[in-house]
């Protein structure tokens, strides 16, 4: 019988918390056919996925997904990754956008709605 998301993201957390969360903290890899396996389902689709992923945020886990595998890892782990400074992404702005950084007037019907 196939298991339901959050049991399967129950199993990816005992998976890390028992092998994986020995003081280094270390995230791993399993298999898209493992995930199948531990899963009992036939099909990984989008909507599973989202839901293992949602349910392992709630143990403060994420869940990647790659092409040849997928990484449980937690997210208090990713936390030290350097941020990239607004002084890059502006270069990287709408016109519309950096006006209003920088203060300028913007005619009304050159707004775009988000």
């Amino acid at each position: 019988m196939p298991r339901t998301a959050a049991e399967t993201a129950n199993i990816l957390s005992n998976l890390y918390d028992e092998n994986f969360a020995n003081g280094s903290f270390e995230p791993f890899r399993i298999s898209w056919p493992q995930l199948r396996s531990i899963s009992a389902v036939t099909r990984l689709d989008d909507y599973f996925l989202k839901n293992i992923a949602r349910e392992l945020s709630g143990n403060e886990r994420t869940l990647i997904p790659f092409d040849d595998f997928l990484l449980v890892v937690a997210e208090d782990d990713l936390s030290h990754y350097r941020k990239v400074p607004g002084r890059l992404l502006e270069q990287y702005l709408p016109d519309i956008q950096k006006a209003f950084l920088q203060n300028e007037d913007v005619p009304a019907d050159e707004v775009e709605d988000e």
